[in-house]
């Protein structure tokens, strides 16, 4: 029997399997997008780098828009920066954890797991109302501030005061002896998010002390994970539960996003309490972003294709954290937070501040569906090409090919080949490769900091016996 070509399905998202030879499909830095026409239906198209933009150092603990100027929380300080990255320190604040911002067009509140602050514009104070019993966060909904308390409970501030909580203006969540651990709004809606067992929605229903009450139908039987993991698209409410799955809601019921395996990485990390996430739009996509600090990793999910991939930077594995924990958009540009720097990101960029961000994808097995041993003599890669820049280390890339024969016990040495200088656009990225086995396993990255889209690929092949 010759050898007949045949399509290899190389474009997916991460999907790692406690089977490696079931599933041990890795996608790196690169987007799965699922396109109604074109070459391909499928392809896989390289995260944005970013630059420097505002430079800094510190913890970082959030970033909010506020009369259409950007604040942040590095340390102990609350900056303002400018629209040319200027920062300027405004005063103080208490506590370690990332902050959670609102604001209500006059008067932006701060909550720092400490104590709440209030800031007018010019005058940056702690909120002094004895009523106030500050938590991990607040939101805002009709005028009115909202915050978690202590026992359960949230408090409500007077309407246009948001500095001011009257001492009745509380509730407590009804559904389950939960401590309230989170506030959010969304979608003209608030919800309660508990520490182990459910998520309550509330409405704001006009009454008074407060004007709140909680839908009927409305609770969720899930908890909440990771305090600084909740976010927002124009569709979604995102977040990770209390049983390590991520979930969003429209409405009043959640849906689970995580498939089994991408779960059960989450489960087995060291620690997935601090995680914080983000939502942002690029190019029409939504995506949730949660990155684990502690646990060194960051996943993002795909809204429109369903489906999630990793962020990192470095080219050696373990691959470094991509280390991103907030995401803002304004004055013109998209911007994440690093630490106590805030860069820009960018479509145009390749590398993460100046640091190599690899481009990689382990495909899902190749293997007969009788069984049989298959021999391989070429795979072909269909990608764009011709993408070299000018000058420096993207003069020349390469697309960097290795197999593995055991479910991805074990990877053969690699095998560079070319993806074409700037302007070389009839190459073919072919590796030729003699092997037999019983499952093929392909594993490609690109190191050079170029433009990466992968299209689809082919393989030669034929069975070779039992």
């Amino acid at each position: 029997m010759t050898f007949r070509t045949v399509p290899a399905d190389v474009v997916g998202a991460s999907y790692k399997h406690r089977s490696r030879s079931l599933s041990s499909q890795s996608t790196v830095n690169l987007i799965p997008e699922f396109t109604p026409s074109g070459r391909s239906q499928k392809a896989l198209t390289c995260w944005p780098g970013d630059k420097d933009w505002s430079a800094g150092s510190g913890t970082a603990r959030g970033m909010h828009v506020f009369k259409n100027e950007l604040y942040k929380v590095t340390g102990s300080t609350l900056y303002k920066i400018d629209a040319n990255g200027a920062q300027t320190s405004i005063g103080t604040l208490s506590g370690s954890a990332p902050c959670v911002f609102a604001n209500d067009g006059n008067s932006m509140r701060i909550a720092t797991g400490v104590n709440d602050y209030i800031y007018n514009g010019s005058t940056l104070a702690v909120i002094t109302d004895s009523d106030l019993v500050s938590g991990n966060s607040v939101a805002y909904l009709n005028q009115q501030m909202i915050n978690d308390s202590a026992g359960g409970q949230f408090q409500v501030s007077d309407v246009g005061d948001p500095d001011s909580i009257d001492a009745l203006n509380f509730a407590t969540a009804e559904s389950a002896p939960d401590d309230t651990v989170r506030v959010f709004t969304f979608n003209e809606r608030l919800y309660l998010f508990g520490d182990r067992n459910n998520t309550e929605t509330w409405y704001n229903s006009g009454g008074e002390f407060p004007p709140f009450d909680r839908i009927q139908g409305g609770t969720m039987n899930i908890a909440l994970g990771a305090v600084y993991s909740v976010a927002a698209s124009a569709e979604f409410m995102y977040f990770l539960g209390f049983d390590k799955s991520v979930y969003r809601v429209s409405a009043y019921q959640a849906e689970r996003v995580t498939p089994n395996a991408i779960a059960s990485v989450f489960e087995n990390l060291d620690d997935s309490s601090d995680a914080r996430g983000f939502t942002l739009n690029l190019e029409g996509q939504y995506f949730y972003v949660l990155n684990f600090p502690t646990a060194g990793q960051t996943w993002v999910y795909s809204e429109a294709g369903n489906a999630w991939f990793e962020l990192s930077t470095g080219i050696d594995l373990p691959y470094a954290n991509y280390g991103a924990t907030d995401y803002v958009e304004c004055y013109g540009k998209r911007l994440l937070e690093f630490g106590g720097s805030v860069r820009e990101m960018d479509i145009d960029t390749f590398t993460s501040n100046g640091e190599q961000m690899v481009k990689a994808r382990v495909a899902s097995p190749i293997v007969d569906p009788g069984g049989a041993r298959l021999m391989m003599s070429r795979f072909q890669l269909i990608m764009e090409v011709g993408v070299g820049t000018i000058s420096g280390a993207g003069v020349d890339p390469v697309v960097i090919f290795e197999a593995s024969y055991d479910g991805g016990k074990s990877w053969t040495n690699e095998s560079w080949v070319d993806i074409g200088r700037m302007g070389e656009g009839r190459i073919k990225v072919e590796w030729h490769n003699m092997a037999s086995a019983y499952e093929i396993m392909v594993r490609f990255k690109v190191v050079a900091p170029v433009f990466v889209s992968v299209h689809s690929a082919a393989i030669d092949i034929k069975a070779g016996g039992w």
